[in-house]
């Protein structure tokens, strides 16, 4: 049997003799470092979020309209089956139920 191992030998996680580290949130110290990660992690969110490529403004409004009109027509089409199911449990309860 062939052994597989992953292209990036140093690459954690995925590889069994590595497991994954535990990832500390919070330092509870009183110097103050819970305060200094806070900042640190703010400023990572500001970079990564100026890396994001944000749709133009086109983009984004045709977007919109086709999941609107997408969730209208899949409302339409539940409710059409919900009214069909209530109206074919009642004709069934009517006539062989003792309802």
């Amino acid at each position: 049997m062939v052994e597989r191992q992953t292209p990036n030998l140093r690459v954690g996680g995925s590889n069994p003799s590595w497991p994954a580290k535990k990832m500390q949130v919070f330092n509870a110290t009183s110097d103050g470092s819970v305060m200094k990660n806070i900042v640190q992690f703010l400023s990572e969110v500001r970079i990564e979020l100026n890396k994001v490529v944000w749709p133009k403004y086109d983009d984004w409004v045709g977007s919109t309209i086709i999941v609107l009109l997408l969730v209208f027509i899949f409302a339409l089409y539940l409710g059409l089956i919900d009214f069909a199911f209530s109206k074919l449990a009642n004709f069934i309860f009517k006539s062989y139920g003792s309802y």
